[in-house]
């Protein structure tokens, strides 16, 4: 009984998180020019990347202090996606590229989604069949249920 409590509470948080990305991705295109001024790029989803290279001098830092580094340097993106309601909705992910001379981040900016994922989109619409499929061939043997209890 609890797999199809899940299946059924999937799809309003499917919904409301595809909403969401329809909304950003709208969002996002409408302020491009403002984004792209400061160097950023925007990709067919809606997400939001840049490369950020740091200074020489924090090359030898530990990964950690150099994110912190990044987020400093994102300081005027937070605020142009504050001004249009879009900074709790864009979560950083930050990842080291593999650079030799250079010490470089990717750093995109997208919404975080827990339902809108496509495996388990796939998996939920599989069972929601299944249990369709069910309620559907036990609504068919109602009758004849009907009958063999009435005979007895």
């Amino acid at each position: 009984m609890e797999i199809i409590k899940n299946i059924l509470a999937f799809w309003p948080g499917f919904f409301r998180e595809l909403k969401l990305l329809y909304t950003y991705n709208r969002a996002v295109k409408s302020i491009q020019g403002e984004l792209e001024d400061q160097g950023l790029r925007i990709d067919w989803l809606g997400r939001v990347y840049t490369v950020v290279n740091l200074a020489e001098e924090y090359r030898n830092q530990p990964e950690m202090m150099q994110q912190s580094i990044v987020f400093k340097e994102l300081k005027p993106t937070s605020d142009i996606l504050m001004k249009y309601g879009l900074s709790e909705h864009a979560f950083p992910l930050i990842e080291k590229l593999d650079e030799r001379d250079a010490c470089a981040f990717l750093v995109v900016l997208y919404p975080e989604t827990d339902y809108f994922n496509f495996w388990r989109t796939l998996w939920n619409t599989l069972f929601l069949f299944i249990v369709i499929n069910l309620v559907l061939f036990c609504i068919k043997l109602y009758p004849l249920f009907m009958v063999w209890i009435s005979s007895l």
